[in-house]
């Protein structure tokens, strides 16, 4: 047995433990053992009758909680268990209030305690008001989104000459003349100046490790979204399909991406819109590896929302109501509580493996796989030959390959040997006929459901 942060053992009962089911109570729940030692060795715990009947009213009278206390049998010892399930309401112990972090119970005081006590209290970081200036807006990003919104037709009364501050009324982003934090995270010149870290980090790793591209993205959020994804793009291929097929469908080639833009914009619009504004520890970060990406946003899923409701039509519970509003107005989220499912359906329809979703106390993490079966490496250990490898270059850069095309790639060899080449590339599942012999065209296999 180890402790963590659910979990805590102590040799022998003392009143100084109450500051332990106290962080529980503020924390995510936990359990606190008597009767084993640091290491986990159970050692026994003496009067256990006379503590099964003083602790649970001890407890409740210093922390209006009631908790579960029962006894144990650990190898021969008897131990007490005291199980504190996650408080709806700020729980203080002499006056005070305590947080788990990891295997550590914490003092809370200042701004931690302040956004702790808002946090607990049911109001949203963005609805806070406080005294900014209407110089701190930018009104060229107001007005970006007023163009948006009715583009979108969900905002047909706006007009871009309104002034800003009557824009902002409109929005519920000021109120009784003073702005809320949302219209400044939103439409702010330099939000960084009041909120450090509320900024987005996009890397390109090589391996796990080693960085080979960065950059950390300031300005409103408005400007974040637009530039990160961008930023995104830069770190992810590209090929093109140039088949008849595509060609019917939007007389243009068709761009393929690793991973499919709308997943990427979905992915993003979450960490976003759904961050803990409160934490300023961490920045979003995109991470963008050769084999995955993998979004990060600070703010774990509320309690009562587990992953598998995610994937689903669900109730969206918001974190930040105001800035989820103006997204959706700007027309960047299709509607409320839809996200997940379209990154989920946006993969499956790619041919792309299921994403992974996690949810722990440092934040939401959505990871995204790409299809490897394309990749130089991944090619080259399957024992394609010289020739093949040349085609396979070639279908993916263009989507496609020909026999012609083929052709004038390995002149050297005969019509019949580049035939059974592709033959055999389709054979192998990486290559797939389309159109009949003459006309034929060989494009980049989909990865079947079963294979993702």
């Amino acid at each position: 047995m180890i402790e963590s942060q659910n979990t805590e053992f102590k040799e022998s009962w003392k009143d100084e433990h109450l500051k332990t089911l106290c962080a529980f109570a503020n924390t995510d729940g936990g359990v606190l053992k008597i009767g084993i030692d640091d290491t986990g060795r159970p050692v026994g715990v003496h009067q256990v009758k006379r503590l099964l009947r003083e602790l649970p009213n001890k407890i409740r009278n210093k922390l209006g909680i009631t908790p579960s206390v029962v006894t144990e049998t650990v190898a021969e010892n008897d131990i007490i268990s005291i199980t504190v399930s996650p408080s709806p309401i700020p729980v203080s112990c002499d006056g005070r209030y305590y947080q788990r972090s990891g295997s550590n119970t914490f003092d809370l005081a200042g701004q931690e305690l302040v956004h702790f006590l808002i946090r607990k209290s049911g109001i949203t970081w963005d609805t806070l008001t406080s005294d900014y200036s209407i110089d701190d807006v930018d009104p060229e990003t107001v007005r970006t989104f007023v163009r948006l919104a009715k583009r979108a037709n969900r905002l047909d009364t706006a007009d871009e000459e309104e002034p800003v501050d009557s824009i902002l009324r409109r929005l519920e982003l000021a109120v009784n003349g003073k702005m809320t934090n949302a219209a400044i995270m939103l439409f702010g010149r330099e939000p960084q100046r009041f909120f450090i870290n509320t900024t987005t980090r996009v890397g390109r790793f090589k391996g796990r490790d080693i960085i080979i591209g960065d950059e950390e993205i300031s300005g409103n959020l408005i400007q974040q979204f637009t530039r990160a994804e961008e930023r995104v793009k830069s770190f992810i291929d590209v090929r093109y399909e140039i088949s008849a097929d595509a060609m019917q469908e939007s007389f243009q080639r068709k761009e393929i991406w690793d991973y499919p833009l709308l997943a990427i914009r979905e992915a993003l619009l979450n960490a976003l819109i759904h961050r803990d504004y409160f934490s300023t520890d961490i920045q979003t970060q995109i991470r963008v590896y050769d084999d995955a990406i993998r979004f990060h946003n600070p703010g774990s899923l509320p309690q009562g929302i587990t992953i598998e409701m995610l994937k689903t039509e669900h109730y969206s519970s918001l974190r930040n109501p105001l800035i989820a509003k103006v997204f959706y107005l700007a027309g960047f989220v299709e509607r409320y509580g839809s996200g997940i499912g379209r990154i989920v359906d946006a993969l499956a329809e790619a041919g792309l493996p299921e994403p992974e979703f996690r949810s722990d106390s440092f934040g939401f993490i959505v990871r995204m796989k790409k299809d490897l079966r394309f990749t130089e490496d991944s090619l080259r250990d399957a024992g394609l030959n010289k020739r093949q490898l040349q085609a396979m270059s070639f279908a993916r850069e263009s989507g496609s390959i020909t026999a012609v095309e083929y052709a004038a790639i390995v002149p050297e060899v005969s019509e019949k040997t580049r035939y059974r080449d592709l033959l055999d590339l389709v054979h192998r599942g990486l290559l797939e006929a389309i159109g009949a012999k003459k006309g034929r065209r060989y494009v980049l296999a989909r990865l079947s459901p079963g294979d993702a």
